[in-house]
């Protein structure tokens, strides 16, 4: 007979490992060997750039509902999981029947990507994540068994990156910055001859109730945060990225302004149309 999903794995909310699924199947802190269903790496440390395998593989005894782009990345720090990548993904509902297995061959790399958008678009099969710095991840994923009204599982493997700490870079779009007094202005490459100038905004604050976490593996796929935050320095207390923000509304993707919280530090983000160059 087929397990039960209440057999499979251990409550997320006692594993050592992301929080995915109600139950979740994580390797190495579960044996895979135990398991019906279990997501295995190749690789238990990687020094970028390096790619590793991960299957999911489905011995269950019946079929495995799940989505091959809804993988997610996540990175430990300070003893919390922090999901990198993806941001957004394609939702089609796919099966892995019973004997059947997946694959994904991801690519992972310490250079910061080189066009990133303020988006991470997940990639099904075989697809490359930059700007990882060193420290513990984990890539995981999720399904259920049998009928549709069954619990969640999680599935994840661990494995670690050996790499110095990450450093953001401003991307390819800056041409140019300047600075007065505490003020840095970058200014990005323009974009369409009808595009509106707009302007991104980050400026220290002393306090805030909420603050969004932000790592650098995260920002290093923003160019928003990657061409402001690299221009913090001392007595900089605020960013301004302008460019020719062509059909994006609100500016930027930014509708209210928002905390967020880096290194330590406490930024709030707004941005704003400029009207015409």
């Amino acid at each position: 007979m087929a397990p039960g999903s209440g057999e499979i794995g251990v409550s997320t909310a006692t594993s050592d490992c992301p929080p995915v699924g109600d139950r979740i199947v994580c390797v190495p802190e579960t044996d895979p060997g135990g398991e019906p269903v279990a997501l295995t790496t190749d690789s238990r440390s990687v020094s970028p750039p390096a790619t590793m395998t991960l299957t999911l593989e489905n011995g269950a005894g019946e079929p495995l509902s799940t989505n091959f782009y809804a993988w997610k990345l996540w990175k430990r720090v300070a003893g919390e999981w922090v999901r990198i990548v993806p941001d957004i993904w394609v939702q089609p509902l796919m099966v892995l029947d019973s004997g059947e297995h997946h694959t994904w061959a991801l690519t992972a790399e310490h250079d910061l990507p080189a066009n990133p958008g303020r988006y991470y678009d997940a990639w099904q099969s075989e697809g490359t994540v930059g700007g990882l710095g060193g420290g513990e991840y984990a890539f995981a994923t999720d399904g259920f068994l049998g009928e549709s009204d069954a619990r969640m599982l999680g599935f994840a493997a661990r494995f670690s990156v050996d790499a110095p700490d990450l450093t953001l870079d401003p991307t390819a779009r800056v041409t140019d910055a300047s600075r007065d007094d505490d003020v840095v202005t970058v200014r990005g490459e323009g974009i369409g001859e009808d595009a509106q100038r707009a302007e991104f905004v980050l400026r220290r604050v002393g306090d805030a109730d909420d603050p969004q976490r932000v790592l650098p593996e995260q920002a290093a796929h923003d160019y928003r945060l990657r061409n402001t935050l690299s221009y913090f320095e001392d007595g900089v207390e605020r960013v301004r990225y302008v460019e020719q923000n062509h059909a994006i509304s609100p500016a930027f993707g930014a509708g209210e302004p928002y905390t967020i919280c880096y290194r330590g530090e406490l930024y709030e983000a707004s941005a704003k149309e400029l009207g015409a160059a």
